[in-house]
């Protein structure tokens, strides 16, 4: 059984609106199981659905954030990976400058972080941070050229101190398979959080096209 095909798969996300209530209302994330979220569209690896979004540069994701170790960058990435070859989906998000479509409702920020994580089939690179690292997401690049991406509570990618390192020991921690490529991750990811913005913060009507999506969603499951 290979790295990938071990873990289980589930969608981590915010409480989208228009979706079943999650049976804790204070959690900051829930998780959906793969097979009961919307259908991405046949061009999502394209990315030209992205290019033709709004632009937003002023959110956490959308600029490098000061608290971040290694802002999101081509010149960053290739660093780390040191030679490994980009996945296609994601070298056109970073090429494109697409960053900038994207929101976050939790104020999650990009940060490479400090290593690169060795796997059976390919390498871990730290892609994004929940502003209270609640929660973190890591690309998969796999020696192929294939692209995935992981979530985990425990922040893998990170040089820990003494005292952290220990204290993770005792945690009970591990990887999920939350999209099958960094395409899929940021269609959803650009999906959910738009949707948030619009209904929630800027307080507009969900459109038909809103509630198709979230009726697509099944019955979220909070983390504990």
């Amino acid at each position: 059984m290979s790295f990938l095909s071990a873990l289980d798969r589930e969608w981590v996300t915010i409480e989208l609106p228009g979706t079943p209530a999650p049976s804790s209302p204070y959690a900051t994330y829930v998780r959906y199981r793969s097979d009961e979220l919307p259908t991405p569209p046949a061009d999502v690896a394209e990315l030209t659905w992205l290019e033709r979004a709004a632009r937003h540069p002023d959110d956490y994701l959308g600029s490098a954030f000061n608290e971040a170790v290694r802002d999101l960058s081509g010149p960053a990435a290739a660093d780390l990976l040191d030679g490994l070859p980009l996945p296609g989906d994601f070298l056109r998000f970073l090429d494109g400058g697409l960053r900038d479509r994207l929101r976050s409702a939790t104020d999650s920020y990009f940060d490479l972080g400090d290593v690169l994580i060795e796997v059976e089939g390919g390498h871990l690179l730290h892609l994004i941070s929940d502003s209270q690292w609640v929660f973190h997401w890591l690309l998969y690049v796999g020696n192929d050229g294939s692209s995935a991406v992981l979530g985990t509570s425990y922040p893998a990618g990170y040089t820990l101190d003494p005292e952290e390192a220990v204290s993770w020991r005792e945690e009970a921690w591990g990887y999920l398979l939350v999209a099958d490529s960094f395409a899929e991750f940021i269609w959803r990811w650009w999906m959910d959080n738009d949707i948030f913005y619009r209904v929630v913060v800027e307080e507009s009507e969900m459109t038909p096209g809103d509630r198709a999506y979230a009726r697509q969603y099944g019955s979220p499951m909070t983390f504990g």
